[in-house]
């Protein structure tokens, strides 16, 4: 699936991820499955630092109105498990984000250790608007931003720009409109002459410091996820958005 729906790219000491799935890369299953193969490829021999460039529309509906019990938890559980392989990696990960970002993209980036937006960027999680809530590593919005940023963008489900997502820290750093990607790898290459061994070694301190409350937390979060799905309501939210009609609750 890598070179299909993830490329990978050098660029010095940096690896370069992109999803590659235009217009809107949306996270359906396959994509989600060459994310996780993408950093499962670089764990036994991590490069200096990552650039994963990783906007889009959030997962895929069309896939998820199907969804019963059994294959929700198997997507959602397999989604994680690529942010996981995000935050295992020994090695400093940053999101580059250009266009939306959102719902399992904001998650995606979340799950990243530090993020470049362009200026024209947006960010959201509109789970809440298709009937289920924000899951596994969304956890990380209220470590990067706080509880209550973290609760406005969860509870409204609407967007927020990339001045507003810098303000509340979302984001470490604004680039112009298309640039974010260049920035981040300048960025990553800074990083890269750092020793090595530090390198590493600082990433684990951050999972020491975090990975407790991250594991229980996603894991717990997995089955909000499954009971929304089998109240129905789900599906009849992401019925209505696909097509174009309000729901019926």
């Amino acid at each position: 699936m890598i070179g299909q729906l993830v490329r990978s790219d050098r660029r010095g000491e940096v690896r370069l991820i992109r999803l590659d799935a235009p217009p809107l890369n949306l996270l359906g299953s396959a994509m989600i499955g060459a994310v996780n193969e993408a950093f499962a490829s670089m764990a036994t021999d991590p490069p200096r630092a990552v650039v994963l460039s990783c906007a889009g529309g959030g997962a895929d509906v069309k896939e998820m109105v199907a969804f019963d019990e059994r294959s929700a938890r198997i997507f959602i559980t397999s989604l994680h498990t690529a942010c996981r392989g995000i935050r295992d990696l020994d090695a400093p990960v940053i999101a580059a984000i250009d266009g939306p970002c959102l719902g399992a993209h904001l998650e995606v980036a979340a799950a990243c250790d530090m993020r470049v937006a362009g200026a024209a960027s947006r960010f959201g999680m509109p789970e809440i608007k298709v009937g289920i809530p924000s899951v596994i590593d969304a956890w990380w919005l209220a470590q990067i931003c706080g509880l209550g940023n973290a609760s406005a963008l969860v509870f409204d489900g609407g967007m927020i720009d990339a001045a507003e997502a810098f303000r509340i820290g979302l984001v470490n750093r604004v680039s112009a409109a298309g640039e974010a990607e260049e920035t981040a790898v300048a960025w990553a290459g800074e990083l890269a002459t750092s020793a090595p061994s530090a390198l590493v070694q600082q990433k684990r301190v951050i999972r020491d410091w975090t990975d407790d409350a991250y594991v229980a937390g996603a894991q717990r979060s997995i089955e909000r996820f499954v009971h929304a799905i089998r109240s129905g309501q789900a599906r009849e939210a992401m019925r209505a958005m696909l097509e174009k009609r309000r729901a019926r609750f």
